[in-house]
């Protein structure tokens, strides 16, 4: 029986400040370590900065095994091999530094580390609906989440997304037994992201925040969180991509993606669920897909959540003043659009490029995702499919 209530989680200690990813050993030792689990990819593994955190656990005494076979999207193949490792090394906490990617790897192998079988075994199908029971009834070992975007909010949430290469589709693994017990959120760790990634992983943070406040399950804490995230971005994301040196914007996408983050309790929602489509069949980045999708959804969704639209307009900085209820909603779409378009992001498929004929599977998978039935209205297949034709520049 689904129990009652909103349930709203983070992390046990959020710890935001430059520097502080040098204090990883403390915290280390503060779980009671003794050998580190170091998740991560080989990009990030060469990087200056994340000589800071290796440094910090040699310094402090601590052993660490490093593994560097994390992909842009974390396989089931990956992250099995990855918790063989781990009890053969013996550790006894795990690290995740990097972007979503290697921080879902990370959490991912600790959900096996503690629960039976393959992460295969432990897809939680309801996500958004019912996240209440999961197969995974035993926490994963102490963790620490180290983000090196400001984007995917997972350093301060409790899902991650698998691929399974079995049946080739991507799942959902988590809940509440799956969530880190510190995120040094060091925008210094930020700053290594070229201008593209800088744009696509801050809008993704940027339609959390959007989802999550017009989300059907929204509660008053998730709301409090989206709102402020919108203002925030909007501010500063433009600053960063500008200017990855500018270590305000760093930090301030680093505090937007956090409340973003915090707000995706509620989980995401449609932007997201047809977005997914458009990266597994065109090949587009994760916020190339959302920038594209987002003009079309909230238009459909506005007629659901017309209120709702005029606050995330009015946040982004529109004038609303004189309109109708309905003009001004829908500056919520036009908003979002001329901002993915200022900082280098497509608001349009292409029909030479992206074949119209995939439109009904695209469909099809969406309609099945259950960030679909997050959404404020409800599509069938057939107003998916027209959402997908919208998204086709003329």
């Amino acid at each position: 029986m689904p129990l009652k209530g909103s349930l709203f989680m983070g992390p046990e200690r959020m710890v935001f400040g430059r520097g502080v990813a040098g204090d990883t050993g403390i915290y280390v030792k503060q779980l009671g370590g003794k050998k580190v689990f170091l998740v991560t990819d080989e990009i990030i593994a060469k990087l200056e900065s994340f000589s800071v955190i290796e440094n910090s656990l040699k310094e402090h005494g601590i052993e660490y095994y490093l593994y560097t076979d994390s992909d842009v999207n974390p396989t089931d193949v990956q992250i099995d091999q990855g918790c063989r490792i781990y009890k053969e090394e013996k550790c006894d906490v795990i690290i995740g530094v990097g972007g979503g990617s290697s921080l879902d790897t990370a959490k991912s192998i600790g959900i096996i580390a503690r629960n039976p079988g393959s992460i295969r075994d432990n897809f939680v199908p309801n996500y958004v609906t019912n996240p209440y029971d999961t197969p995974n009834k035993n926490a994963i070992p102490p963790s620490i989440m180290i983000p090196t975007t400001s984007g995917t909010g997972s350093d301060v949430g409790c899902w991650t997304v698998v691929t399974n290469t079995a049946e080739n589709y991507k799942g959902f693994c988590g809940g509440w037994m799956c969530m880190p017990k510190v995120a040094l959120l060091d925008a210094e760790m930020t700053v290594s992201m070229p201008p593209r990634l800088t744009a696509s992983t801050g809008y993704d943070a940027l339609i959390h925040a959007l989802e999550a406040y017009y989300h059907l399950y929204k509660t008053p804490l998730t709301d409090m969180y989206a709102l402020s995230a919108i203002k925030r971005i909007a501010k500063y994301l433009g600053k960063a991509v500008a200017n990855g040196k500018d270590m305000e914007a760093r930090e301030q996408m680093l505090l937007g993606a956090t409340e973003a983050g915090l707000a995706m309790n509620t989980g995401c929602a449609l932007i997201h669920s047809s977005g997914l489509q458009l990266t597994s069949k065109f090949g587009l980045s994760h916020g190339e897909t959302l920038a594209i999708m987002a003009g079309p959804v909230i238009r459909f969704n506005i007629i659901a959540c017309a209120e709702r639209m005029i606050d995330v307009a009015v946040a982004m900085g529109e004038v609303v003043d004189g309109l109708s209820v309905f003009e001004a909603a829908d500056k919520a779409a036009v908003a979002m659009q001329r901002f993915a378009l200022s900082v280098g992001l497509p608001v349009s498929l292409n029909k030479e490029l992206h074949n119209q004929a995939k439109i009904p599977e695209m469909a099809k998978i969406a309609f099945q995702n259950d960030n679909t039935y997050g959404n404020p209205r409800i599509p069938t297949r057939e107003e998916l499919e027209k959402l997908y034709l919208e998204a086709y520049q003329d």
